[in-house]
């Protein structure tokens, strides 16, 4: 699979592989933590909102995000892990987040590929804006 995002006006394509390179670097993040308990997260998820579509000018957008001890580069790790332990680990079992959305037409792809407990999950939906895509996954995960 391949995401995409716009460079100077054109379209460049980013293999996910090269994307999940990053998810190794998660295992790092614990470490700066104050915790002094030498434990594995629990999970470690790379993040990611690509634009589908070359009317969508909205920039590729990643985070990771490491629970237990909660950290990352998500802006809010502390709730968007307690929200993935409500779930054990799975981003589709998130509850929706209500509350209004503008019509527009802006697709973007989520993604969140990582592991929970061991267990390697992949997550992956295109939704109608990138509203939508952060109210449909809880309000949080997608919210960077």
């Amino acid at each position: 699979m391949r995401i995409w995002r716009p460079i100077n006006g054109r379209v460049r394509w980013l293999s996910l592989a090269a994307v999940a390179s990053l998810v190794p670097l998660l295992g790092a993040a614990p470490a700066m933590a104050t915790s002094s308990a030498p434990h594995d997260p629990v999970g470690a998820y790379l993040l990611t909102v690509a634009p589908e579509d070359d009317a969508n000018t909205d920039p590729l957008r990643t985070a990771t995000l490491v629970c237990g001890p909660d950290g990352g580069t998500h802006v809010n790790p502390a709730t968007a892990c307690e929200q993935l332990r409500r779930a054990a680990g799975r981003v589709g079992g998130v509850p929706e987040e209500p509350g209004p959305c503008t019509r527009e037409y802006a697709p973007v792809r989520v993604t969140a590929t990582g592991t929970w407990n061991g267990r390697k999950h992949r997550y992956t939906r295109t939704y109608p804006n990138r509203c939508t895509a952060i109210r449909a996954t809880g309000g949080v995960l997608f919210a960077f």
